[in-house]
C-alpha cells in the first residue's frame, strides 16, 4: 500500500466509525483535498482510490474498522462515546476546496459560562471541524460590553469547563482583549485612507437626524488628518465615553438604516478584567472580527441569524483590503420552551446569593448539566438533529431528556424515595421476613439486588409510604409494596397496613397499585434540588448510603437524578422523568 492509499485508508476508516460503519466517499474527499492542497490537481487518482477504500471498509463490521484504524492510526481512534453521534441531514461545508484548510472559530462573551443556548454553535463548529480534519480556535470576544452585557472573571474558566463537558477540544485560545494595538493598527489605516472617521456628533442626534434619514454629518467629510488628531485624542483620554466613536464610511445611502456609517470603535473607561484600565478604546464586535478572521484564517463560520447585520459590516471591511471572504453560515433562532436563557439575570442571582452557584439549574450551563447527569451526547444529537436551517424553531427541554434517558436509563441502579412519608404500622408480617430484596436494576438481574432491612422495634414494623399514594388507596383497599408484600390498608384509628399476601401475581390480577416504600429504621435522608431550583427533602432506602457521589440513579416513579454529594449529607440534582 502506497503511502497515499495510507493516508486514504486512514480517513475514510475515520469517516466510517464517525457514520456508524458507513463512509462516505464525498466526505472523505472533500476533508482530503481540503487539508492536501497538493492533491487538487491529481483529483481523479485520488478519487478513484478513495472510492475503492469506500467500498473495502464499507464491508468490515464495525468492529473490524475500529480494529484496523487503532492498529494504523490509533491517535484518530477517540473514545466510543465521542463517536456515536449520528447527525441527520447535516451539509457540507461550502468551497472547501478553497481553502488550504478548515479553520473555524469559537466566539464566547465572557459574561458567564456556556448555557445550552449557547450549545448550538459550539456543537455545530466542532462538528464541522472534525468531520474536516480542520483546525478550531476558541477566542475569548472580550472588549468592554455594555451597561447590560458586563464581562464576568469566572467565565474565562467556566467556559473552558463547558466545552471540556461537551467533549471539545480547541486547538488555541485567544483573547480579544490582547489584540487591542491590531485593531488599533488598522483602525488608524482606515482613517488614514479616508474610509473611517472621528465622530463627535451627539450619538442621539446623529441616529435620528442623520442615520435616520440617511444625511451624512459634518464629521465625515473632515479631513484624514484631523481624524488622526481626534483618534489621538480618543487614546490619551481628551475625549470621555460617548463623546467620540470612529465610524467606518460603510455608506449614508444603504437602504439598511443600521448599516449607515456603523460605529467601528467607541470610548470605554470600564475597567477590564484581564487588562485592567490599560486600553480606552475598544473594537466593536462585528470591526474585531472583520480584522481578526482574516488575520487568523478564518474559512468558515457558523453563527445564528441574528448576526447577519454583524456579517454585513464585516463583508464591507474584507472588501476594503480586498480580502478573501470567509464562507457565511447562518442558522434560525433557537427558543427553548421550558428553559428561560439569561446570562444577565443568572449573574446577578449568583451575586447576591439566590443561585447556589453557577451550576445552579436554573441557569442552564453546562455546569449545571453536568451536575444533573445529563449526557452530552444527548445535547449533541439534539442539537445536531437540528441542522442549519434558516427556519425559527421552538423545542422543548424534554427532546434532550429523551435522549439522556436512553444513553443512561441501562447504567442508573434503582431507588426508592418517599417525599413525605406516611408511617404505617404493618401487622401479621410474618416472623421470618426481616429483609426485602429489590433488583440493583429490573432489566440486568446480573447486577444482584439491594437489601432493605426490615427491623421491628418493640415489635413494631413500621414502613413510610408515600402521602398521595396514602391518600388514593381506600380504607381496606389491597396494594403491595414493590419487591417486598402485599398488603390491605387500615386508616382508621392509626394509619397501618395488614400483610395480606407476598405473590406479586395476586396484585396484577386485581389491578391493585404497586408503591414504593422506605423502612423507618434504616431510611437514609436526602435532599434533593428539582430543576426550578427548589429543594425537597425526604427518605431514601438505606442502598443510598453506598453510591457514589456522580452515580446517576432512578428513583422509582420520581425520576433520574445524580448524586453530587455525600458528606454530611446526601444531596440529588434532578435531571428529569
Amino acid at each position: 500500500m502506497s503511502e497515499l492509499e495510507l493516508d486514504i485508508r486512514k480517513l475514510v476508516l475515520d469517516n466510517a466509525i464517525k457514520y456508524n460503519g458507513v463512509p462516505s466517499a464525498k466526505s472523505v474527499m472533500s476533508a482530503l483535498l481540503g487539508i492536501r492542497a497538493d492533491l487538487r490537481s491529481r483529483a481523479r487518482e485520488v478519487k478513484e482510490i478513495t472510492d475503492r477504500m469506500v467500498a473495502e471498509v464499507g464491508g468490515l463490521s464495525l468492529d473490524e474498522q475500529r480494529a484496523e484504524l487503532a492498529r494504523i492510526a490509533p491517535d484518530l481512534l477517540g473514545p466510543a462515546a465521542e463517536r456515536k453521534i449520528e447527525p441527520k441531514g447535516l451539509p457540507d461545508l461550502p468551497n472547501v476546496q478553497a481553502w488550504p484548510k478548515v479553520v473555524m472559530r469559537l466566539a464566547p462573551f465572557p459574561s458567564g459560562p456556556l448555557h445550552v443556548g449557547n450549545s448550538r454553535m459550539v456543537i455545530l463548529n466542532d462538528y464541522y471541524v472534525r468531520r474536516y480534519a480542520g483546525e478550531l480556535i476558541l477566542v475569548f470576544d472580550d472588549t468592554i460590553g455594555s451597561e447590560d452585557k458586563v464581562l464576568e472573571p469566572d467565565a474565562y474558566d467556566l467556559i473552558p469547563q463547558g466545552l471540556d463537558y461537551l467533549g471539545v477540544k480547541c486547538d488555541r485560545t485567544i483573547y480579544k482583549s490582547d489584540r487591542l494595538e491590531l485593531f488599533y493598527k488598522y483602525a488608524r489605516d482606515l482613517i488614514q485612507k479616508s474610509l473611517a472617521y472621528v465622530c463627535t456628533c451627539n450619538a442621539e442626534t446623529w441616529r435620528k437626524e442623520n442615520k435616520a434619514k440617511g444625511i451624512p454629518c459634518a464629521c465625515r467629510n473632515t479631513s484624514p488628518e484631523e481624524n488622526i488628531r481626534r483618534w489621538e485624542k480618543m487614546l490619551d483620554g481628551t475625549y470621555s465615553a460617548k463623546a467620540a466613536a470612529v465610524r467606518l464610511k460603510t455608506g449614508m445611502d444603504l437602504p439598511d438604516p443600521a448599516l449607515r456609517d456603523h460605529v467601528i470603535l467607541r470610548v470605554s473607561e470600564t475597567e477590564h478584567p484581564r487588562v485592567g484600565s490599560r486600553y480606552r478604546v475598544w473594537p466593536l464586535l462585528e470591526f474585531s472580527w472583520g480584522i481578526d478572521d482574516h488575520e487568523l484564517g478564518i474559512s468558515h463560520i457558523i453563527r445564528g441569524k441574528d448576526l447577519v447585520k454583524e456579517g454585513k459590516i464585516e463583508e464591507l471591511v474584507w472588501n476594503m483590503y480586498s480580502w478573501k471572504h470567509p464562507e457565511l453560515i447562518y442558522y434560525g433562532r433557537l427558543k427553548f420552551e421550558d428553559a428561560t436563557l439569561s446570562k444577565s439575570k443568572s449573574r446577578r442571582e449568583v451575586k447576591i446569593g439566590t443561585y447556589s452557584g453557577w451550576d445552579d439549574p436554573r441557569t442552564w450551563s453546562m455546569q449545571s448539566l453536568a451536575k444533573r447527569g445529563i449526557d452530552p451526547n444527548a445535547l449533541k444529537k439534539v442539537m445536531l438533529d437540528l441542522g442549519l436551517s434558516l427556519a425559527d424553531i421552538s423545542i422543548s427541554m424534554k427532546a434532550v431528556y429523551s435522549e439522556n434517558r436512553k444513553l443512561k436509563d441501562t447504567e442508573a441502579p434503582r431507588l426508592f424515595f418517599v417525599e413525605f412519608p406516611v408511617w404505617l404500622n404493618l401487622t401479621r408480617v410474618p416472623a421470618d421476613v426481616v429483609k426485602a430484596e429489590a433488583p440493583v436494576h429490573p432489566d440486568f438481574p446480573e447486577r444482584g439486588f439491594r437489601e432493605i432491612p426490615l427491623t421491628r422495634k418493640a415489635r413494631k414494623l413500621i414502613v413510610g409510604i408515600q402521602g398521595t399514594d396514602y391518600e388514593h388507596i381506600e380504607e381496606g383497599g389491597i396494594f403491595r409494596m414493590k419487591d417486598f408484600a402485599n398488603f390491605t390498608l387500615q386508616k382508621t384509628p392509626t394509619p397501618g397496613a395488614l400483610f395480606h399476601s407476598r405473590e406479586v401475581e395476586r396484585i396484577r390480577e386485581a389491578g391493585a397499585p404497586i408503591i414504593q416504600w422506605v423502612p423507618k429504621e434504616a431510611a437514609v435522608p436526602v435532599e434533593m434540588t428539582l430543576v426550578d431550583g427548589k429543594k425537597i427533602t425526604g427518605l431514601a432506602e438505606p442502598a443510598i448510603s453506598r453510591i457514589p457521589v456522580g452515580t446517576f440513579v432512578q428513583f422509582e416513579r420520581v425520576g433520574f437524578g445524580r448524586v453530587f454529594e455525600a458528606d454530611p449529607s446526601i444531596r440529588v440534582a434532578f435531571a428529569h422523568k
